[in-house]
């Protein structure tokens, strides 16, 4: 199995406290793989929010899709290509590699 060097990428709200994106790179630095977070519609009280303003006006606005039935929000990504699923950053980090293995 391959092995890469992971290092958090995004994170929510640029708070730096939980990681939306993890890095895979190789040993020269360079990115190869991502494990992303699939962040679906947000609950406020009883409302349920299936896009979200990202500027005053609300001219910028990021959709949000729905949550998987299986609860596997993060995604194993190589290129532009899905390899795998998880309930877990380093189950996805796993497939991510096991994909590049073959």
């Amino acid at each position: 199995m391959t092995r890469l060097r992971w290092q958090r990428g995004r994170t929510e709200d640029g708070s730096g406290d939980r990681a939306l994106e993890w890095i895979g790179c190789d040993d020269a630095g360079e990115a190869i793989a991502r494990v992303v977070l699939l962040q679906g519609p947000m609950w406020t009280g009883w409302r349920l929010y299936r896009a979200v303003a990202l500027d005053d006006e609300a001219r910028v606005v990021r959709l949000l899709p729905s949550t998987p039935p299986e609860g596997e929000n993060w995604l194993a990504v190589i290129g532009t290509q899905v390899v795998g699923r998880a309930t877990l950053p380093l189950t996805a980090v796993r497939r991510a590699e096991a994909a590049l293995t073959g």
